[in-house]
């Protein structure tokens, strides 16, 4: 491990010089030398200078194929010429303005793309988002509870930074105990365990869950499973809460739901729904959302719920140029091609690590990937524990080579329309040149 771990260090070190320069300097009024804890890998992170459709280029130079995009937002490619220019159509309006005219024009896109869109809100982030569908929940139900699956991720906020892998553990420090009271754990997957929680626990507001099980591992859903969680969450009046978050405008052009044919009662949107841009939404039923609305009868619970920045000018216009985007590659069948690419990027990747005699297995769904370096049953269980050194020493060898597959501190991967055929020829490529470079097969 030692050695190869230092030939990949030595090389990225040669081919980034000024972001290591540059992370020396950042650290020093930064914490940690970035703006979150992703985006530091060792033995230093690189700082990208600008993008262009499926390319970045860093601090040095360097242009490389992304596929982290950002960690997801960026579905449309950087700098997507319809977003660019929705926000320079609306750049005289200034930054912020209350209740700026667009954001009827934004909201109504929302509700003509995404099924359970009856009414929809709009905050800074996916965390926001999923605080506020909680809460809209709660207040509509008269109840606490929130069934959260194992493996799914949910944003920042305490109540739901537990169980990402298969125990209710918190995920980091600082999360005080008492905060996951109203927090319910469940497999998901297992709709008689499910059953049995919701027999059990009589004070359950919500169910919440990530189509695509993302965090745990991208184990995605069926629609059978949705189909039966729908069921029993209609049938005992619980609010059923998609975290589309990723899989908003991303599985499809309706998101998750479209993609599996069932539609929740409320869905959170972020990533993909600005291209970029800081903005979030909460999508829902006209009679839950009323929740929120001033004009709403009397007896009608009331939610408190604003934001200084939740109409941003920029926000609001990039996600009408988005959005207006999507419909269009829809229209062209262009999300066929972004299943297409999915699925030959992962057969490419299986093929060469089979080649090199390096156990691995790939999740796709859709432009969604993730690899597991094992020869274990692929499950949710025996992957989520695996260490993620060699499979991080690969990734940064692959940066080496001009291709962020994805962060090594990440292992989340993403394409975008902006990537072609020809860029996933040239990633399988580059991955059968790293793993003829260096010898993966004896780290496992």
């Amino acid at each position: 491990m030692d050695e190869i771990q230092q030939h990949i260090f030595t090389a990225y070190r040669k081919l980034t010089p000024a972001s290591g320069a540059y992370f020396e300097r950042a650290r020093q009024s930064l914490a940690g030398g970035t703006t979150g804890n992703l985006r530091f890998f060792p033995p230093y992170p690189f700082y990208e200078t600008g993008g262009r459709g499926a390319r970045v280029t860093d601090l040095d130079g360097n242009e490389y194929i992304d596929c982290f995009l950002c960690n997801g937002p960026l579905l449309l490619g950087h700098n997507h010429p319809g977003v660019i220019a929705a926000i320079a159509e609306h750049s005289e309006t200034g930054p912020l303005v209350v209740n700026p005219p667009i954001i009827a024009e934004a909201a109504e896109l929302v509700q003509e793309t995404v099924p359970c869109a009856e009414r929809v809100r709009f905050l800074n982030s996916g965390t926001e988002a999923v605080i506020m569908a909680v809460r809209y929940a709660r207040a509509f139900t008269g109840k606490n509870g929130i069934v959260k699956f194992y493996g799914h991720y949910h944003g920042q906020d305490d109540q739901f930074l537990t169980g990402l892998g298969p125990t209710a553990e918190p995920f980091g420090a600082g999360i005080p105990d008492g905060i996951t009271a109203n927090t319910i754990h469940a497999r998901h997957g297992d709709f008689a365990a499910l059953e049995k929680t919701i027999d059990e626990h009589r004070d359950i507001a919500a169910v919440l869950l990530d189509p695509a099980m993302h965090a745990g591992g991208l184990w995605g859903s069926s629609k059978e499973y949705l189909q039966s969680v729908r069921e029993v969450t209609a049938r005992r009046n619980i609010v059923l809460i998609f975290d589309e978050v990723i899989t908003g405008f991303r599985l499809s052009l309706g998101g998750g739901q479209s993609c599996y044919g069932v539609t929740p009662d409320l869905a959170t949107l972020g990533k993909a729904v600005a291209a970029g841009e800081k903005l979030a939404a909460v999508a829902g039923k006209e009679e839950i959302m009323r929740v929120v609305d001033p004009l709403a009868a009397a007896g009608t619970p009331r939610v408190f719920q604003s934001g200084t920045a939740n109409d941003s000018t920029a926000a609001i216009a990039a996600s009408i140029g988005a959005i207006n985007a999507y419909r269009n590659l829809d229209a062209d069948d262009q999300y066929g091609h972004l299943f297409d690419i999915g699925e030959r990027l992962a057969q490419g990747i299986r093929q060469a690590f089979r080649a090199h005699d390096v156990p691995c297995h790939v999740n796709q769904l859709g432009p969604m990937l993730q690899i597991f370096l094992s020869a274990e049953k692929p499950t949710f269980e025996n992957y989520i524990g695996l260490d993620p050194e060699v499979l991080s020493l690969f990734f940064l060898a692959l940066i080496n080579e001009g291709v962020i597959l994805t962060l090594p501190t990440s292992g989340h991967i993403y394409l975008s329309f902006a990537h072609t055929h020809e860029d996933i020829d040239e990633i399988i490529e580059k991955v059968n040149l790293v793993l003829n470079k260096y010898d993966f097969s004896s780290l496992i």
